[in-house]
């Protein structure tokens, strides 16, 4: 009976943090939201963004250095396509949160 009891407390843990979206079942398989503003380091979190977020940083005429690839903000269009907005120099803002990201 205790065991039962401890077991369905798990499960109950377990589905609150699920839902919660502290647990997902493969956090390489998303990407963006449209419309969404993402700091670097939630694309990262996200998925494999490293490479594309270095080739937008290219074009833009940004650095690629550790610091630009991890706390740029972007706009995420459509298809997980992102558009670079400005370099986070003091870091970003709302990256454990669903709202949107902000440079501090």
């Amino acid at each position: 009976m205790k065991l039962t009891a401890t077991f369905a407390i798990l499960v109950a843990f377990f589905t609150t943090l699920s839902s919660a979206g502290v647990l997902e079942a493969c956090k390489t398989c998303k990407s963006c939201n449209r419309g969404g503003i993402y700091c670097s380091v939630s694309l990262l979190n996200r998925g494999n963004y490293r490479e594309h977020i270095k080739q937008v940083l290219s074009q833009e005429h940004q650095p690629q250095d550790e610091a630009h690839i991890d706390y740029s903000l972007f706009n995420c269009l459509s298809g997980g396509e992102i558009m670079f907005i400005k370099y986070c120099s003091r870091g970003c803002g709302g990256t454990t949160t669903i709202d949107s990201d902000y440079c501090l």
